[in-house]
């Protein structure tokens, strides 16, 4: 029980599945078929159904139709992640108070649809009126989308589209597999996804539905109990090397959850998972790499992304602040901000410039800037400003620029410094960087202010703005320009 005296969502869908099993009936819509334990991915591989998916050596599927990218759990999102490069889309289920199947993934309606009551209080003509609203993460510029019934997200994408489908509310069982039993080609494209140790598992696969466990962090040590039960099982992208490995031994395919980065693809491949339910689509599936910033638009550009979003959730993100097409940092803290969508993998830096500004005073210590040659874009390293190898750029509150080595995400060698005047409140301070092989170029418009350094180690693609001081006097990043080759 919690301290108010409910269970959990998750104590319900484990002892509600109980409940489930014995209160419902499988529907005579389907032969029942008898509960297995041999991963989909040892049948023959048919294109366009999830034995061929679970078969893949890679594939994605959008985690809530690709949250990072558009307003989650949208017919918007499911179609726009899809165009994408999605391989499948995992939609998460609630009922209304008069039983209407809706796509949503939190028990509140309070972050994205702004009222404090929860969905199974809410009429779906209540729940129709309202829209849902993430311009916190997405940007103030993004659309005000239409909850959608998962009647109609299934009329909407069709008879070929991948879908995972899990019943947040843990109490919908029977009602949402009615509904998928009534879809074309149900059993071949439509996947059950719950919590591992949830009992709704033996009705999915007494209707013949694949189903997908999903491992929490504090659930591992459960893996061997759980595994046998799922056509594929499900663990978090931040758990160890070790303990990706056991889940991958298991021989069942595996699908790691939530992916961001590029760094976190590219270990899951080394580790051999296939599946990676993604949030950032059309980042990591190759999408145009932009040439500079698209603060002025006032959606967050795909690939960009703050550090501390794990814990803090939305309120991570900095504002787009688009009148004056800046980024405004103003969380209290060392944080940074990732500029994925500038970066290209295969590519090298050749020139940076961005401009920086402290719009109400400059701070009394500290200071702001640029990581950049990173060789990767994960998160991590001290400050929060990456786990790898780069430079980081400081203009310091007193004016100064200081070039640092940065290893493994750790602040190392002072490469080069030198003072200049202390910024200005409201002062745009314009910094360039040139890479070639051997040298790295500093200079810093409108001042006697350059550094030549003899350095050649890290040309990588990526850039993040950070800002090292503790106060949350705002700092702001605009007209970011980056050239690679």
């Amino acid at each position: 029980m919690t301290s108010h005296g409910r269970l959990s969502r998750r104590a319900v869908l484990a002892l509600g599945g109980v409940a489930l099993l014995t209160a419902c009936t499988p529907s005579p819509a389907k032969p029942l078929q008898q509960p297995t334990s041999t991963p989909l991915a040892s049948a023959v591989a048919v294109p366009g159904s999830v034995s061929g998916l679970l078969g893949s050596e890679s594939f994605f599927v959008a985690h809530r139709g690709s949250g990072d990218n558009w307003p989650e759990h949208t017919l918007t999102a499911y179609r726009s992640a899809l165009k994408a490069g999605a391989d499948a889309v995992e939609v998460s289920v609630c009922a209304t108070a008069d039983g209407v199947l809706v796509c949503h993934h939190d028990l509140s309606a309070s972050r994205t649809l702004g009222v404090q009551r929860n969905i199974s209080e809410m009429t779906w003509n209540e729940i129709n009126q309202l829209r849902v609203d993430a311009r916190a993460w997405l940007g103030p510029e993004a659309p005000l989308e239409p909850v959608s019934r998962l009647e109609d997200v299934f009329a909407a994408l069709g008879d070929e589209v991948l879908m995972f489908i899990e019943d947040k509310q843990g109490s919908n069982t029977r009602a949402i597999l009615d509904l998928m039993d009534a879809q074309p080609r149900s059993t071949e494209r439509l996947v059950w996804k719950q919590w591992a140790p949830a009992k709704q598992v033996n009705m999915v696969k007494d209707r013949g539905y694949a189903a997908w466990g999903y491992f929490d962090s504090d659930q591992m040590g459960r893996l061997d109990e759980f595994a046998a039960r799922f056509d594929a099982i499900g663990v978090p992208t931040r758990i160890s090397d070790d303990e990706l490995s056991r889940a991958v031994a298991t021989g069942t395919p595996v699908i790691c959850w939530e992916v961001h980065f590029n760094a976190e693809v590219d270990r899951l491949n080394r580790m051999g998972v296939a599946g990676k339910m993604c949030s950032n689509i059309p980042y990591l599936t190759g999408g145009k790499r932009r040439s500079s910033d698209d603060f002025q638009s006032g959606r967050r550009a795909a690939g960009d992304l703050p550090s501390g979003f794990e814990q803090l959730g939305w309120y991570a993100q900095p504002a787009l602040v688009s009148d004056r097409g800046a980024l405004r940092v103003q969380r209290a803290g060392r944080c940074s901000y990732l500029m994925g969508s500038l970066a290209r993998p295969d590519l090298s830096l050749v020139s940076l410039e961005v401009t920086l500004t402290w719009p109400d005073k400059a701070p009394d210590v500290g200071a702001a800037g640029v990581v950049f040659g990173l060789l990767a874009d994960g998160p991590g390293g001290e400050a929060e400003r990456g786990n790898s190898d780069g430079y980081e750029l400081h203009l310091t509150a007193d004016g100064a620029l200081r070039l640092i080595a940065r290893e493994s995400g750790q602040v190392g060698q002072v490469l080069a410094e030198q003072g200049g005047a202390a910024p200005r409140a409201g002062e745009q301070i314009r910094v360039r960087i040139d890479a070639d092989a051997s040298q790295v170029r500093i200079h810093r418009a409108g001042a006697l202010t350059s550094m030549d350094v003899n350095d050649g180690r890290w040309r990588g693609p990526w850039v993040r703005l950070f800002k090292d001081y503790e106060s949350p006097l705002a700092v702001e990043f605009s007209d970011i320009t980056v050239k690679l080759l």
